[in-house]
């Protein structure tokens, strides 16, 4: 058929007629497609004139298929099934599932969540590969570009990106066993006054903290900057430092026999950890799956 001829037919009278052709009977296509014979009539012409073909020919008291007609027939029962499949979505099964998966997320993140969520993937997605890169400024324009599938960081995405809060979190400070200071908390006086680790998410800043000192007109003494947390509370170990971490990793991750837990001031307030993607991956089925993995391991260690 020629291109011209396509963009004039109606596609709707595809059913029709493979109705027709497998019926060859007007009567019985119009029950079997549930038109009135009057409407089957009109568009058993509208066919013949698309395909300039009788398509049925009376032979005797039966209807025959002409040569096009025969061809026609073959042909729609192998392009129909096809056309049907583009509605009808198969079931997602995971243990099926193949593709990648790109995330960046904190390395706090990845090591409060890689171990289960591995372990799930391996489970039950084993032919789904998943790679993780560093969170970093450009992230977020990076998940809008689509080079990334989603980011699980502190910081809210702007719009139009989707954002879930996953984690509510807090931050805490760790010293030395050896550090002078015996109270459990720190004043915002007394925590100024302390030489500091300072993680940097964002470029000269560990943003959640310094942000809202920068919003007081106060500023922290950075004796070291690193990106690294586990890296951070290694280096605390033998100083006389603050290093200011989300609680549960620290609870994770430090030594009570070399660091002691000290409560942040009350002018660092609590945040949530966020997940975020495009809403073009909406109603995706394996990244629906994935988001919902990541949500049911957040729930595990909350």
């Amino acid at each position: 058929m020629q291109k011209q001829n396509l963009r004039g037919l109606d596609l709707n009278l595809l059913v029709p007629l493979q109705a027709l052709l497998e019926e060859r009977s007007v009567t019985r296509a119009a029950m079997r497609v549930h038109l009135s014979q009057p409407a089957m009539s009109r568009a058993f012409e509208r066919l013949r004139e698309a395909f300039s073909d009788d398509l049925l020919i009376r032979s005797g008291k039966k209807y025959a298929l002409t040569p096009r007609a025969a061809a026609l027939l073959e042909e729609l029962t192998l392009l129909l099934p096809n056309v049907e499949s583009l509605w009808q979505r198969k079931p997602f099964s995971p243990a099926t599932a193949t593709g990648s998966l790109k995330l960046a997320m904190t390395d706090q993140m990845t090591i409060l969540l890689l171990p289960e969520l591995v372990a799930t993937l391996f489970r039950e997605a084993p032919n789904v590969d998943l790679q993780i890169v560093s969170w970093q400024e450009s992230s977020f324009r990076d998940l809008a570009a689509g080079q990334l599938d989603l980011v699980v960081s502190p910081l809210t995405a702007p719009f139009p990106l989707v954002v879930e809060r996953l984690l509510p979190e807090r931050f805490v400070c760790l010293v030395s066993r050896s550090h002078p200071h015996r109270k459990k908390s720190f004043s915002l006086t007394e925590y100024l006054a302390e030489k500091h680790i300072v993680l940097e998410v964002q470029p000269g800043q560990q943003t959640l903290v310094d942000r809202p000192m920068s919003e007081l007109g106060k500023r922290r003494k950075a004796a070291l900057r690193l990106p690294f947390f586990v890296p951070a509370l290694e280096a605390l170990e033998k100083t006389l430092l603050v290093l200011t971490i989300p609680e549960r990793l620290a609870i994770r991750k430090m030594d009570p026999r070399k660091t002691r837990l000290v409560e942040a001031p009350k002018e660092i307030p609590p945040y949530y950890q966020t997940m975020s993607w495009s809403d073009r991956l909406n109603t995706d089925p394996l990244h629906s799956w994935f988001r919902d993995c990541l949500r049911a391991v957040c729930k595990r260690i909350t």
